[in-house]
């Protein structure tokens, strides 16, 4: 390590800003690269309790020492973030030689013994005393929960720390994989009713997702509906909250809580009334003002408050008191020092004034009426946002309400009261400078304190997710990308003069996704601004949607295809930092830009790219004939045009795979104007006052919209065109039915490969047809077509057999001829109306094909041919080469026509998807093939089938010898490899002695003969004397081989070449190591030492050898089972469709008459 006494002073602070989790440099968002001013660095290090100078060579010395030395003072670190299905090394500190013992305590009340690495030459002297770092290993089967981890030196000291286990990837999101759906986006609080008391309430809310949901809707997105100022000035941003733990009071319909009925019937209209000149004057002036709704709502409501409530109300209330806990109690007792303090209070520097203070709690004693009324009013807002959920799916919403999660509260008001140091109160969070925002942004709230944070285990930020996701379906989080760092800005300073601060994002992800998980709720983070590309994949895997926006979506300043968006997110026209539609349109944010002095380049210029930017928009949906060319070019559109213009984009949009597809409702009646204008206030701009308005800037009312034809038009369009873009897969595998029964035949894993891919690709909303040759008499139409279930919501799998040649089988080396009937016939199949669901080729109507994918050479022709005439992108998976099985096995000769087919498919293939780095290598090597146009995708394992749990049953002699179990499953053909087997236990038996000794190894094989090879199994184990050694059975389903895999000690696989092979995956997925022949796939598919062993040689005596050490130690080879399901668990189907689509979104589409 380099010593810091030899550094310059510039290099020592931007070294010590690294080691607290400050970023000295940061990449823009036009990819430039920024310095943070040195005062910049020294203030945020001070916020972080970290004071030096910039210009102090020894004390910045000192200081870095300090914090690279810091950890190795700490057994473990305060919290731990595991993933379930994912190993964890978790590093711990002793005093050097002493012992370590490591526990896992779990939320259900059991202990687990972990294990505990070796030191490897990492030592420290620390104070003195010469420190080791130890490594505790998490398994990977840990449940998902809170749990703590505790670890006890020899010398009997013990240190403990939170350990958070999340899902190895949230759930919630697949049925929206499986089929898209849509929703709308509201700033709830400008849609208002005749019953409304001057903004909109949690019933204006149900009414509104009842409307949307008629049309289809799946969800509505509302504004954050966080807890406001009590007072009578709540601030007018629902990004601006005093707690993101709380609700705003400003939801509640008061008319709607039940003891509003039990007022006197004078005192109801005296406080309807009240409301109504409230929503008068909305109507009369057009700005919602949020101080005249507080002046009626507050009264309103603690007179309700006084109202007795029958036992079973009071019963639910004391409930929901319990399950909020303190931290209920302590934001209401806030709530009254607020108002006591004339909106200022309280003082955040007075311990007497901190929550458990003696002033606070004299005032919680002797006002408890007044704390009980800010409680009470959290009980019914929650109760009525329930309410809204609870319609919102009586609706026929599949998620129903999603809530949005501003990024933290304002400055100084509740959170940072309640929360203490866990907030940092110098310190402001905001934005860099970006395009749309060219000064940068200041958002006035307190950025969490990391080391805090970690050190009360993540309570703070759990806590309010679990409030926030409390009876939602859904959650927006705004700027998601503050999970990993957030720009903080020093107080006083501009917003240009902040610095990144980093975040333990593992452990805050794990948080978000266990209680994701847990409450059942969708996550969509809203990724955009300025970040890593390295955040956004991380996102995904933990299965957080991203957001993708149409105006932002461009490669090269042209519209990106729809297809090419990402599956995982959210998509929409805009957002609610942007102008609606129409106004976009117009360019109504470059004018008031312009007149607030928001911008620093060029207006005029500005103005140009705009119009530029949203003509090529306008002309990509009319190239797809969603706009007439006469809509693309209209600098003053009237209102007719611009709807169609609107509708255009929204189907455009809609055609992208993204999971999610978000409407604004400003978008449906029209509006123009913009709610928000970010970097501005409320004298530059009236931002988040604005009611909802037609594109004359007249109200629109929940009724209006109801009876509303352009909204019903524009929800429609979008609803059909979601239905209508369901993107289809065209799989091809001439040879042999992805129905077969593996191990007869020709079939075998290639066969499981190509149905399981195709129920995966199903499982994410591709509708998939898979293409193959009958082999028995088919309809007149010459095709049979048969449904597999994927399951869900998913569309099932269409598998057709089409009549080519005989209806008959035919040998494997005879159907490279049939091959141009095959192919006539799958394009007219998929040309009529025979087709489920219609003809996917040729038609206005036509859905667009997303890829095809050839399987075999054999099917190569076919589906190159099938890719040109859907102007798709044309995949091919050989699975095994004519090459590479004459470099495995020299006396082989394939055939010359297979050997010159394969070398033009792999030249007219847009993309080669294989299994494993060894199979890139040998197209590089044997083909020519560029790394480039190869995609390494191993293939998944049923892991809902083949699991460890379930029957066990030995297909052999009935009863228990106690001799080693050994299966073969699998074609019975030379290449496979079972004859070694046979042979192998010749050489065991005649090494313990010869004829009639036992060896203690037992051998099934389970298959069917599979071509013209002349390998006599039963004649074979005859002629080595180990007949009684061997019994065999035919090919079983799935559920049957599972329990074979599960009575099994060794799965052996002495294959000549595999490219994975997917037998090995579904034996170790039921616990059994497999013992494979070290060659292709196969080095990947099994893990030397871990899952199983390899064998590095073709021959009787290697596997005899092989077998002999399993022998030897059969505890070792079964300790081995472990391993094997933990590396059977990380190749799931659902992985791999991700990666399929994830690289067909990067391949061009064809273009119309391209020649393949």
């Amino acid at each position: 390590m380099e010593d810091p006494m030899a550094l310059e002073a510039p290099a020592l602070l931007h070294r010590l800003a690294r080691a607290h989790g400050v970023q000295p440099e940061y990449v823009g968002q036009d990819g430039s690269a920024q310095t943070v001013p040195d005062e910049a660095l020294v203030k945020v290090l001070a916020a972080l309790g970290v004071s030096v100078r910039p210009d102090g060579v020894a004390a910045l010395a000192e200081a870095v020492e300090e914090a690279e030395t810091a950890p190795w003072r700490d057994v473990l670190p305060p919290t731990v973030a595991a993933r379930s299905g994912h190993r964890l090394s978790v590093p711990c500190h002793v005093a050097a030689g002493e012992p370590v013992v490591a526990r896992v305590h779990t939320e259900d009340g059991r202990t687990l013994e972990v294990s505990v690495s070796e030191p490897v030459s990492e030592v420290r002297l620390v104070d003195g005393v010469e420190r080791e770092r130890v490594h505790v290993q998490i398994p990977a089967d840990l449940a998902p929960g809170w749990h703590r981890l505790e670890v006890t030196s020899g010398s009997g000291s013990t240190a403990s720390a939170v350990l958070v286990c999340a899902p190895s990837r949230l759930s919630t999101a697949r049925p929206f994989l499986e089929r898209r759906g849509w929703g709308a986006a509201a700033q709830g609080y400008s849609v208002t009713s005749a019953d409304s008391w001057g903004i909109g309430d949690a019933a204006d809310m149900a009414s509104l997702a009842e409307i949307v949901a008629r049309h289809g809707a799946d969800f509505l997105l509302l504004h954050p509906l966080h807890a406001v100022e009590p007072g009578p000035h709540p601030a007018d941003s629902p990004y601006s909250p005093v707690s993101r733990r709380f609700l705003s009071a400003l939801v509640v319909h008061v008319p709607s809580i039940p003891e509003f009925a039990d007022l006197p019937a004078a005192e109801q209209a005296e406080l309807r009334s009240a409301g109504a000149r409230v929503q008068a004057e909305l109507e009369r002036t057009g700005r919602i003002d949020r101080a005249a709704v507080a002046a009626v709502l507050w009264p309103a409501l603690r007179r309700v408050h006084e109202v007795p409530r029958s036992p079973e109300r009071e019963a639910a209330y004391a409930r929901f008191r319990a399950e909020a806990g303190p931290g209920l109690d302590d934001f209401a007792l806030w709530s009254v020092l607020r108002l006591d303090g004339d909106g200022t209070g309280p003082d955040l520097a007075d311990p007497a004034w901190a929550p458990g203070g003696v002033e606070a709690e004299r005032v919680r004693v002797e006002r408890a009426t007044d704390v009980d009324l800010h409680r009470w009013v959290q009980w019914i807002a929650a109760e009525q946002l329930a309410g809204v959920q609870e319609r919102a799916r009586s609706a026929g919403m599949r998620m129903g309400v999603m809530v949005d999660l501003a990024v933290g509260a304002t400055r100084e008001t509740a959170d940072a009261w309640m929360l203490g140091d866990v907030l940092v109160p110098t310190m402001s969070v905001g934005a860099p400078p970006e395009l749309f925002n060219q000064l940068g942004q200041d958002w006035s709230q307190h950025p969490w304190h990391p080391r805090r944070l970690a050190e009360t285990g993540y309570a703070a930020f759990r806590d309010m997710l679990r409030t926030v996701l409390r009876g939602a379906g859904g959650i927006r989080m705004d700027h998601v990308l503050g999970l990993f760092r957030l720009w903080w800005i020093p107080e006083g300073a501009g917003a240009t003069q902040g610095a990144y601060v980093e975040y333990d994002h593992e452990a805050m992800l794990a948080v978000l996704t266990l209680e994701a998980e847990r409450a059942g709720v969708v996550v969509v983070g809203e990724d955009l601004g300025t970040f890593e590309p390295w955040v956004q994949r991380r996102l995904a895997e933990a299965g957080v949607l991203g957001t993708s926006i149409l105006w932002f979506e461009q490669e090269d300043g042209e519209p990106t295809p729809p297809e090419r968006y990402r599956r995982l997110a959210m998509a929409a026209v805009n957002t609610h930092d942007l102008p609606p539609t129409a106004g976009y349109l117009e360019g109504v944010q470059v004018d008031l830009r312009e007149r607030l002095g928001l911008y620093t380049v060029d207006v005029a210029q500005e103005r140009r790219r705009s119009a530029e930017e949203v003509r090529a928009f306008l002309a990509a949906a009319a190239r797809r004939g969603l706009l007439a060319e006469a809509d693309v070019d209209v600098p003053e559109a009237g209102p007719e045009v611009r709807e169609r213009q609107i509708v255009a984009l929204h189907r455009l949009l809609a055609q992208a795979p993204s999971a999610l597809h978000s409407v604004a409702l400003v978008d449906a009646v029209g509006e123009r104007r913009i709610q928000n204008q970010p970097g501005t206030l409320q004298d530059q701009y009236p931002n988040w006052t604005v009611p909802l308005g037609d594109g004359a800037g007249r109200m629109v009312s929940v009724e209006d919209l109801a009876d509303s034809a352009s909204a019903a038009r524009l929800f429609d369009a979008v609803d059909a065109e979601l239905r209508a873009s369901v993107p289809v897969g065209i799989g091809v595998s001439l040879h042999t039915s992805p129905l077969a029964q593996p191990g007869r035949g020709d079939a075998g894993g290639m066969n499981v490969y190509v149905r399981q891919a195709a129920v995966a690709l199903a499982r994410r909303g591709v509708r998939m047809i898979l293409l193959t040759r009958a082999e028995e008499p088919v309809g007149a139409d010459g095709a049979r077509v048969r449904m597999v279930d994927a399951g869900g919501q998913a569309p099932p799998v269409t598998v057709v057999d089409l009549a080519a040649g005989p209806s008959a089988p035919v040998p494997k080396e005879e159907l490279a001829g049939l091959g141009a009937e095959f192919t006539r016939a799958a394009l007219d199949w998929l040309a009529s109306d025979a087709v489920p669901g219609g003809p996917v080729l040729g038609g206005a109507d036509a859905p667009p094909v997303a890829f095809v994918h050839g399987h075999y050479w054999l099917s190569g022709s076919t589906a190159a041919a099938l890719a040109r005439a859907a102007h798709a992108p044309y995949l091919q998976t050989m699975h095994t080469t004519a090459a590479a099985k004459m470099l495995e096995d020299p006396e082989l000769r394939e055939p010359d026509a297979r050997v010159e087919a394969e070398r033009g498919i792999v030249e007219r293939a847009d993309l080669l998807v294989v299994n494993s780095a060894a199979e890139v290598a040998d197209l590089r090597e044997l083909l020519d093939v560029p790394r480039a146009r190869t995609r390494v995708l191993p293939p998944g394992a049923d892991l809902e089938t083949f699991t460890p749990d379930g029957a066990a049953q030995w297909p052999g002699a009935p009863e228990d010898d106690g001799a080693l179990r050994v299966l073969f499953a699998g074609r019975v053909q030379r290449h496979k490899g079972p004859h070694l087997l046979v042979s192998a236990l010749g050489v065991l038996r005649e090494r313990a002695g010869g004829a009639g000794v036992d060896p203690g190894v037992r051998l099934h094989v389970n298959g069917a003969a599979s071509g013209d090879n002349g390998l006599d199994l039963a004649g074979l184990a005859a002629r080595e004397g180990v007949a009684d050694l061997v019994t065999f059975s035919g090919p079983v389903p799935a559920p049957a081989l599972a329990a074979q895999f599960r009575a099994a000690d060794v799965v052996a696989m002495p294959s000549a070449s595999e490219t994975y092979g997917l037998v090995a995956l579904e034996a170790q997925a039921c616990g059994t190591p497999v013992l494979a022949h070290r060659v292709g796939g196969l080095v990947y598919a099994v893990l030397d030492g871990v899952s199983g062993r390899h064998v590095t040689a073709g021959t009787p005596e290697a596997w005899a050898e092989a077998l002999a050490e399993i022998l030897a130690d059969r505890d070792a080879w079964a300790a081995l089972g472990t391993g094997a399901v933990r590396h059977a668990a990380g190749h799931s189907w659902e992985a791999y469709a991700d990666g399929l689509l994830e690289a067909v979104a990067a391949v061009p589409r064809r273009s119309p008459g391209l020649d393949a």
